[in-house]
C-alpha cells in the first residue's frame, strides 16, 4: 500500500502462481483501493491453466497466458495509445459490454535469441538481494537463467506442457555464455538454471557446460533448481558439470512405486534410481531428490514402497511433498470429472486457509505429515551421519509437533509409520 501510493503506477502486474493466486488478487484489489484508474494484469502459470476462474475477479483488468516477450510490451503499447487488443496473442480481456474475450492461445518465440537478456538494472536485481533473494543456494548474490523451454513428456500433475509447448526450444551456447558473461561481471557467483528440461539435449547440456569451463570464471556456481531427467544423463555429464561449478544435482524420481509411476505417466522405472544416483555421486556431487506422496491412487503400499527407494538409495537429502492438484493439469481435470474436486479447487498457503484440501480416497485414516516426518526420520536413523541434514531442512517446532503426535496421539495407521 505504501509502494503504490507513492509510486502511484498506471499499471500493476501480478505473477500468479496456484500457491499464491488469492494474495495475487488481493494485491490487485488493494491496488484498485488505492490508485485511481489503475489497470491490473495477472499473468503466470495458475492465471494461464485458469484463466476463466481468474478472470471472475472484478480486481483483474487483463490476463496473459504463457509466455510474454512478445505479448506484454504489445498490449502496452495499445493501452498507451488507446488502440484494439484483438490481435495481442493469450490475452484475455473486456469488452465494452463486460464480457469475458479471450483472443487466440499465446505465440511461442522459435528463435530464443530473439529475446534480449534481461535488463537486471531496470529489474533493480540487488534489491531482491537485500530482499533475501535465493533459490538454493546460501551465495547472496544469484541469479536464474532460463535457457531451454518446452516438455515433450506426459507427466499428468505438471502444466509445463501446456505452458511452453512440447517441442524443445534452446538459446544457443553463444547466446548464454554472454549471459553468463554479464551476470558474472555484475557480481553475481551463483547461477540457477531453472529449465525443466535442461539436460533433455544431452549433446547442448555438454556444450554448455564446456563453455563455461573454459569460460574460467573464479567462484562462479551452478544449480539446476528444478532437477534434471535422470535418464538424459551419463557420466561424461554429469563429470562436466562438477567441472563447471554444480555442487549438487536435483532430480525427480516422484515415487518408488512403479504402480504409482504409471498412474503419473511418468516414463521412470524405478530401479535406475540407485545406480544413477550412484553415478552422479561419483562425480563428486549432492544429490537431492524430489517425490510426491499421496497422489490419486496411492495406497498405503505405495507410499512404503517409495520410503523403501529412499532408504536404498545413497541420496545425500530428499523432499517429500504432499500431492496438490494444479489448475489445468491432466490430472486436476480426471479429478474433477470424478468428482472427487471442484472446477474451482486452488490449494492455497496457509496464510489463506485453505478450505479444499484434497484427500486420496482410501488414505483419510493417513497423517500425511506424521508419515513424512517418519520417513526422514528413518532415514537419518539409517544414516546418523546425516542428522545435520535433517536439522537443516525441518524446523524444530514441527519435529516437536509430531513426536508428541506419535507418543500421546493414537492412529490406526500407527505399525505403517
Amino acid at each position: 500500500a505504501k509502494v503504490l501510493t507513492e509510486f502511484e503506477p498506471q499499471v500493476v502486474g501480478v505473477t500468479m502462481w496456484s500457491l499464491t493466486y488469492l494474495e495475487g488478487v488481493a494485491v490487485c484489489k488493494k491496488a484498485k483501493s488505492i490508485v485511481n484508474n489503475v489497470i491490473t494484469i495477472a499473468g503466470g502459470v495458475h492465471a494461464s491453466m485458469s484463466y476463466k476462474k481468474v478472470m471472475e475477479n472484478d480486481e483483474i483488468d487483463f490476463l496473459i497466458r504463457g509466455e510474454a516477450e512478445d505479448s506484454f510490451p504489445l498490449l502496452m503499447e495499445r493501452i498507451q495509445n488507446s488502440e484494439d487488443y484483438k490481435d495481442v496473442s493469450g490475452l484475455v480481456y473486456r469488452d465494452v459490454n463486460n464480457k469475458v474475450i479471450a483472443n487466440n492461445e499465446h505465440t511461442l518465440i522459435q528463435n530464443l535469441d530473439e529475446i534480449k537478456i534481461p535488463d537486471y538494472e531496470s529489474i533493480d536485481l540487488a534489491e531482491y538481494h537485500r530482499k533475501g533473494y535465493s533459490l538454493k543456494t546460501k551465495l547472496d548474490k544469484n541469479a536464474p537463467v532460463w535457457l531451454t523451454r518446452g516438455c515433450p513428456y506426459t507427466c499428468q500433475y505438471c502444466s509445463s506442457p501446456m505452458l511452453s509447448g512440447r517441442a524443445m526450444r534452446k538459446h544457443s551456447p553463444e547466446y548464454v555464455t554472454k549471459w553468463i558473461r554479464q551476470l558474472y561481471a555484475d557480481g553475481i557467483r551463483f547461477i540457477n538454471i531453472i529449465d525443466d528440461n535442461f539436460t533433455f539435449d544431452l549433446e547442448y547440456a555438454k556444450d554448455i557446460c564446456r563453455n563455461i569451463i573454459s569460460l574460467n570464471l573464479k567462484d562462479l556456481a551452478f544449480g539446476t533448481p528444478n532437477g534434471v531427467r535422470m535418464q538424459r544423463g551419463d557420466t561424461e555429464l554429469w563429470s562436466l558439470m562438477k567441472r563447471a561449478g554444480w555442487k549438487a544435482v536435483c532430480i525427480a524420481p516422484e515415487s518408488g512405486s512403479k504402480r504409482t509411476l504409471k498412474r503419473m505417466k511418468k516414463g521412470l522405472n524405478p530401479d535406475v534410481i540407485p545406480g544413477i544416483v550412484r553415478d552422479i555421486k561419483k562425480a563428486g556431487l549432492y544429490v537431492h531428490a524430489f517425490f510426491i506422496i499421496g497422489y490419486p491412487g496411492d495406497t498405503m503400499e505405495d507410499l512404503v514402497d517409495t520410503r523403501n527407494l529412499i532408504l536404498n538409495t545413497d541420496m545425500d537429502s530428499f523432499s517429500l511433498f504432499i500431492f496438490q492438484a494444479l489448475p489445468g493439469t491432466p490430472v486436476f481435470h480426471t479429478l474433477v470429472q470424478a468428482g472427487e474436486i471442484t472446477q474451482g479447487y486452488v490449494p492455497t498457503t496457509e496464510s489463506f486457509q485453505q478450505t479444499h484440501g484434497y484427500v486420496t480416497p482410501g488414505l483419510e485414516g493417513v497423517n500425511m505429515k506424521l508419515f513424512r516426518f517418519m520417513t526422514i526420520l528413518r532415514v537419518y536413523l539409517k544414516k546418523p551421519h546425516k542428522i545435520v541434514a535433517l536439522l537443516k531442512t525441518q524446523r524444530l517446532s514441527f519435529i516437536r509437533d509430531q513426536l508428541i503426535h506419535m507418543f500421546f496421539k493414537k492412529s490406526a495407521q500407527a505399525n505403517s509409520y
